[in-house]
């Protein structure tokens, strides 16, 4: 194996971010190579971007706060798109099978962070 391949990254490298919202300016920001390809800066960095953009820690307080009727119309509304999207109910599906708690739990697991 070349040498290369068996050396450890460090340093940092340039990247710009160019936002969808043309309002914000085009910034260049800096990340740390360190992490390699198996703990990728660049894809936590951006999985933290796209989770801030989209209101994710809105969306886990909503959850939270969520009344029991709240909880109740938003597991009936998983399970009916998880029953659309794999075919209108060809066979059971485990979202169907857990209870209301369990899959708002799994949902808010979603949410709550900007992990994938």
């Amino acid at each position: 194996m070349p040498e290369a391949l068996n050396m450890a990254l460090t340093g940092t490298f340039k990247y710009v971010l160019i936002p969808a919202d043309s309002s914000e300016p085009i910034d260049t920001r800096e990340g740390d190579k360190s992490g390699g390809l198996s703990d990728d800066f660049l894809a936590k960095e951006a999985r933290r971007y796209f989770f801030d953009q989209s209101g994710g820690d809105a969306r886990a307080a909503a959850l939270e706060n969520a009344s029991p009727e709240e909880k109740k119309a938003l597991a009936d509304q998983i399970r009916k798109q998880a029953a659309d999207a794999a075919g209108g109910g060809a066979g059971p599906h485990k979202k169907s099978q857990m209870d209301d708690e369990a899959l708002i739990n799994k949902v808010r697991g979603t949410q709550e962070s900007a992990a994938c």
